[in-house]
């Protein structure tokens, strides 16, 4: 794959963000009930559209990474076109991973940082400090989520073996990853842990954790929990509908 010149590139540092496109009955599932599927999905697409944003705030390019040339098109409707929307090489998660950093430093950009959807909060210093970490000499920047796994994995170089023959969706990837780091003698740098939102307890957390962070964190999904907290009203709801969880006002919201 030809290198993107360096004039169609704003930054030399490229976030790529692992998507998959909001369906009703396919986003964010363990969230129903309560949610229902179409709320869920609203949540979903809330979560990409924040994720886009934090990651363009952090100065670096943007891209998405997904399964198939169907999610490929679906996605697109949902971003700007500055925000390319690329199809990894075959399947699962590793695939993904790998994918990312394949196209995006065969793309000419001197590292490379993959985040998933489920983090709408991270601040973009996050994202700055895991590429400032690879300027200083870091080999691999991880950002292990609270449940185990990670939610960012940054890197100048492609190191397979990171991605293969994981386990993945357990409460080991994070410490699995770090061990074959050390294995392979990369120079790990650890970021904070932060929380991947996907299932219900978690969810209440962000939205606790949202009614005290600025009014610019999250906007788009502080729109959609106020949605479902309007819902939840008797007085707007169907009563055929789950019952969603409720949304309080914040001080930002």
């Amino acid at each position: 794959m030809a290198a993107v010149p360096h004039a169609q590139r704003a930054s030399d540092e490229v976030v790529y963000i692992i998507a998959k496109a909001p369906r009703p009955g396919h986003s964010k599932t363990r969230l129903c009930p309560p949610l229902t599927h179409e709320q869920a999905a609203d949540l979903a697409r809330a979560f990409l559209l924040d994720t886009v944003v934090l990651a363009q705030s952090s100065g670096a390019d943007v891209r998405l990474m997904c399964r198939d040339v169907l999610e490929q098109q679906s996605l697109a409707e949902h971003v700007s076109a500055d925000v390319p929307v690329d199809t990894q090489s075959t399947h699962g998660l590793g695939d993904a991973l790998e994918s990312a950093f394949v196209r995006g430093l065969a793309a000419g950009y001197r590292a490379v940082s993959v985040i998933g959807m489920d983090t709408p909060t991270l601040p973009p210093a996050t994202l700055r400090e895991a590429f400032l970490a690879l300027r200083d000499g870091a080999d691999v920047v991880l950002g292990p989520s609270e449940d185990g796994g990670y939610y960012l994995l940054a890197a100048s170089a492609v190191h397979p073996h990171l991605f293969r023959d994981m386990v993945w969706s357990t409460s080991t990837v994070a410490r699995e990853t770090v061990d074959r780091c050390q294995t392979l003698r990369l120079r790990t740098h650890v970021l904070q842990s932060w929380q991947d939102v996907d299932d219900c307890a978690v969810l209440e957390q962000l939205r606790v954790s949202l009614e005290i962070m600025p009014a610019t964190t999250a906007p788009h999904t502080r729109r959609a929990l106020r949605v479902m907290g309007r819902e939840a009203d008797p007085a707007h709801a169907d009563s055929s509908r789950p019952t969603p969880l409720p949304y309080r006002e914040g001080v930002g919201g």
